[in-house]
């Protein structure tokens, strides 16, 4: 990648039948990008995550907060990880 290029990166992403929404707070006196994430799904269940970390890029706390997020929805919904010991 050249030096100043941009990373274009998705924000929204899915993951067992839930949404995944990366939403960034932006730390102007540090020029950091804070990672956050907003889960939700059809049954109406929603959760949201802030202050999961610091970024220098955007494009890194979009998959700071997507990766955070599907980690979070395996260790509390996650049926392989219980399966497993049956």
């Amino acid at each position: 990648m050249k030096s100043g290029a941009v990373m274009r990166k998705s924000r929204f992403a899915e993951y067992n039948g839930w949404k995944i929404e990366s939403s960034p707070t932006i730390i102007a006196a540090q020029r950091l990008f804070r990672s956050g994430v907003v889960i939700s799904r059809a049954t109406g269940e929603r959760f949201v995550f802030t202050d999961l970390g610091n970024r220098v890029y955007r494009w890194q706390a979009y998959e700071r907060g997507i990766e955070w997020a599907k980690q979070w929805i395996i260790n509390n919904y996650g049926f392989e990880r219980r399966s497993s010991f049956l």
